[in-house]
């Protein structure tokens, strides 16, 4: 039954969860870089990332470390935001437009294979 379809329905749900996560790990994380310019509220942010990072990465599964040392390095990059903010401000804006980019590939993707799935 499989064969009728023209896309397979995990690698077409793969690439939708994809999408939405990086797109949204994108906005998120340009809209914490421009809250890192505010100096109380950056430094509380970084810390907090920081702290659900660590928690993450003791965390059990394979998913809870990935998503624990991405937000640990996030909060490190906010923090370096306080010594060194130019070069900390453009890694994330980069970061941040890359995981963007990455997403909004990953949607047009899945749209293009909902359409062949019709």
């Amino acid at each position: 039954m499989e064969n009728n379809y023209p896309v397979d329905p995990k690698n077409l749900s793969e690439q939708g969860t994809k999408g939405v996560m990086s797109t949204a790990a994108g906005l998120g994380m340009l809209g914490v870089n421009a809250l890192l310019g505010v100096p109380v509220v950056g430094t509380v942010i970084s810390a907090g990332l920081l702290t659900l990072g660590a928690i993450g990465l003791l965390g059990k599964t394979k998913t809870d470390k990935t998503s624990g040392t991405v937000l640990a390095i996030a909060g490190v990059a906010g923090l370096t935001t306080l010594f060194i903010p130019g070069v900390a401000h453009s890694i994330l804006s980069l970061g941040g437009i890359g995981l963007l980019g990455y997403g909004i590939f990953n949607l047009f993707g899945f749209l293009k294979g909902l359409n062949r799935k019709k």
